[in-house]
């Protein structure tokens, strides 16, 4: 493996774009085209971006006769099953391959190796990685790395590999990338959609995906155990730096309680996210082997992958995440220390400013 280095560049492909500080597409595109094994990993808790992403790209490969599989230490949750092909996902460690038999590892929307979890050991006796990736604080961990931060979601990015492979986009195809950028655009609503979102969305209407099934199927069909796991976690919400800052837990006890997994907790932090007046929201989620896994999300104002960043994570402006050592009391309270210094120091500078644009010459404030 490379580390952060890219490969030798290989001749790009007519219009291909170029990540920046990272390889051409036409490099992505070349490996895909050379290698005959694949095997695809999902990061842990994998979202509908890793989801969708994975199965479409899976799909466009075997349809030029590669041979693929789509593995990760997490499965797909519930949401997804509605997904064409969603039952071709399978735990790493249950899956009886010779991992060094494949010509690469590929990882879509994956900033960081150690966000696939114990599959890492996998990834590492295959030897070489392809990394294609939207987040801006993406580790560039791979032989190959093509890093477009302008992009919605990784899902975007993959229907351009499948279009530049010359691969059709078949229905199948389709879900999986529809479902990849509702999600991660929060069904269009977040900042991050562009005109070139909606006109690929359109595109993969027209091929036959059905919005309404995929929105029931992701935001609107949830077992009980969901419900139980979210009745628990509300009733540890909090607010915190003058209503700017709220926060949710979900420990592993609560998990047990309900019967449910981490992945369950997919779309949590919306909730303290949704208060009016907050600008940070954080769910703490304490993981199997006692670390904490923190999402954070914003409104307007801070990005938090910048303080996300001061705990060794990173992601979006508005959306990123980290994982802390435990125990969870001590992890939450360094996080929400840090947070509130932030949004402490933050309110006091925009108060100066405000004292400096008011007062004229001699202390007067200006008409």
């Amino acid at each position: 493996m490379a580390g952060v280095m890219d490969g030798p560049a290989g001749p790009e492909e007519p219009g291909a774009a170029s990540g920046p500080a990272g390889a051409p597409l036409g490099q992505v595109v070349e490996a895909l085209r050379a290698g005959r094994r694949f095997a695809l990993f999902l990061h842990l808790s994998p979202d509908g971006d890793s989801i969708g992403s994975t199965l479409a790209l899976g799909l466009a490969l075997e349809r030029l006769g590669k041979r693929t599989v789509w593995v990760g230490a997490d499965l797909p949750g519930d949401a997804y099953r509605f997904l064409p092909g969603s039952e071709r996902f399978r735990l790493w460690n249950e899956v009886e391959e010779d991992w060094s038999q494949y010509d690469a590892a590929v990882l879509l929307d994956c900033a960081d190796l150690d966000r696939v979890g114990p599959a890492r050991s996998a990834i590492e006796r295959i030897g070489r990685v392809i990394n294609v990736d939207h987040h801006p604080s993406n580790r560039r961990y791979g032989d190959i790395n093509y890093i477009e931060p302008g992009a919605a979601a990784v899902g975007e990015i993959t229907a351009r590999l499948i279009d530049t492979l010359g691969v059709p986009l078949d229905t199948a195809m389709a879900y999986g990338l529809y479902t990849a950028i509702l999600t991660d655009t929060g069904s269009f609503q977040y900042e991050n959609t562009r005109p070139e979102t909606l006109r690929l969305a359109a595109r993969l209407l027209e091929l036959g995906v059905e919005p309404q099934r995929v929105s029931q199927s992701v935001f609107e069909q949830r077992p009980l155990r969901v419900l139980r796991l979210l009745r628990e976690a509300l009733g540890t919400l909090e607010v915190g730096a003058g209503g700017r800052l709220a926060w949710m837990t979900v420990s592993r006890a609560m998990l047990d309680r309900a019967g449910a997994q981490r992945g369950d907790t997919e779309g949590f932090v919306n909730y303290p996210r949704s208060l009016a007046g907050v600008e940070v929201a954080l769910l703490f989620l304490e993981e199997p082997d006692g670390r904490v896994r923190v999402s954070w999300r914003s409104n307007r104002e801070v990005d938090v992958s910048q303080l996300a960043a001061r705990f060794g994570g990173g992601g979006h402006a508005r959306a990123a995440g980290c994982t802390l050592a435990g125990p969870l009391d001590r992890a939450r309270v360094q996080v929400l220390q840090e947070v509130a210094r932030y949004l402490e120091e933050q309110a006091a500078g925009t108060r100066d400013e405000g004292a400096r644009g008011r007062a004229g010459p001699g202390g007067e404030g200006r008409l």
